[in-house]
């Protein structure tokens, strides 16, 4: 079982505010579920680093999932299989799943990605961000066109998976990040001089 800290802590406040967050994500998780699962995943984060470092040289993506239960899963490129372990924290037992076949590691997908920046850029207007998923070998970008705009894409955007080799997909009204401007209230702007 999960250690809860005291509610009046300022730790204890933290916890509420993760679990209410975790709960909104996830619905179907009873309170004492979602306890638990983030106490798992705050005590496996070395496990991670170890996977990780372990597979450097074949790795895609590393994530938690939580479907149907919580699991780290471990996609690397190419075939050799590696058979799937268990990591037991004081809180519970997390299953390790590995899949296996990816054609990029992480490190070759964003370099993939990053090459071919500036042709995304030329031949998609507004562009305001990328998201990349190696292991899908999926890149969602961001515009802050319109729906009609991004319908007007779809041509250019078969295209652009052709030359790219990624699966490309737009996202419309998307403007830029708040945090990449000046907000009032915030840091101040530089000082021109």
């Amino acid at each position: 079982m999960a250690q809860v800290p005291d509610a009046d802590t300022q730790e204890g406040k933290e916890m509420q505010i993760q679990i209410h967050s975790y709960m909104s994500e996830h619905p179907t998780v009873s309170i004492d579920e979602a306890i638990t699962r983030l106490a798992v995943q705050g005590e496996v984060m070395s496990d991670i680093e170890a996977l990780r470092i372990e597979f450097a040289d074949r790795l895609t993506e590393l994530s938690i999932k939580d479907a149907p239960d919580q699991h780290i899963l471990v996609q690397l490129k190419g075939p050799d299989p590696v058979a799937d372990r268990t990591i037991n924290t004081e809180s519970g037992t997390t299953r390790v799943v590995f899949e296996v076949g990816h054609k990029y590691t992480q490190d070759e997908f964003y370099a993939l990605l990053a090459k071919h920046r500036p042709l995304l850029h030329s031949a998609i207007p507004g562009i305001t961000g990328t998201t990349g998923f190696p292991g899908e070998e999926r890149v969602l970008i961001d515009i802050n066109g319109d729906s009609r705009q991004a319908e007007e894409l779809k041509d250019t955007i078969k295209k652009l998976e052709r030359v790219t080799g990624l699966k490309i997909e737009v996202r419309p009204n998307m403007p830029k990040s708040v945090n990449a401007e000046y907000v009032v209230g915030g840091a101040p702007p530089p000082i021109q001089q």
